[in-house]
């Protein structure tokens, strides 16, 4: 089996690629790992009934809204 091999580049503040770094090397693992590590433990955390509902509804097209605007889409939500 071949595995293909994607990149992904991100931008951090300093700060956040310096706690990044530091709790990989406490950790004794790459930055790459934590963050694969971090994904997979996400990937695998199970969505509220709320979430699941809205997912479920929105890929069968059901109670979906269409905003023109970035303030239409703010305006409904309130902010």
């Amino acid at each position: 089996m071949s595995h293909r091999i994607a990149r992904l580049t991100i931008d951090l503040p300093v700060s956040e690629h310096k706690r990044l770094k530091m709790a990989a090397s406490l950790m004794d693992i790459s930055m790459k790992q934590l963050v694969i590590m971090s994904v997979d433990d996400f990937m695998q955390k199970k969505f509220n009934k709320v979430t699941e509902k809205a997912i479920k509804q929105s890929k069968s097209g059901k109670n979906l809204k269409k905003f023109d605007t970035l303030d239409e889409l703010f305006k409904d939500l309130g902010i």
